[in-house]
């Protein structure tokens, strides 16, 4: 999916937060998307058991996956250029862009780009 207009796009911290119970409040109601580098990120943990892998790529299933788009690419590379970020950052910052969602993350430097708005949310202390 690109180029749909989500309400947000969930960064991949947080999808981690979700899972390990350690966010204090709920990820907010709406169409709420996921990049597919977010979704490598996530499978691709050493030691992830069988049944972790199950319960994520059955959450995963009721959100929407964003693939990157040659818009999305054009995106990344700008936002590499001016904030120079990391590809995986990169590529997650321009799918919330491209599909004009809020980027929800607790990473402290994707906050300060001026393309996306972005909604933190607090873990556990």
């Amino acid at each position: 999916m690109s180029g749909m207009k989500l309400d947000y796009l969930i960064d991949t911290n947080i999808l981690i937060s979700l899972f390990n119970e350690e966010l204090t409040q709920p990820v907010p109601n709406g169409v709420i998307g996921y990049s597919v580098i977010t979704n490598i990120e996530v499978l691709s943990f050493k030691g992830l058991s069988s049944q972790e892998e199950s319960l994520i790529r059955s959450s995963l299933q009721s959100l929407v996956q964003v693939y990157i788009s040659a818009n999305i690419v054009e995106k990344t590379i700008q936002l590499r250029r001016q904030y120079s970020l990391k590809m995986p950052d990169a590529i997650i910052v321009a799918s919330a862009w491209e599909c004009d969602a809020m980027l929800i993350t607790n990473d402290k430097q994707l906050s300060k780009i001026s393309q996306v708005k972005v909604l933190s949310l607090p873990l556990e202390s």
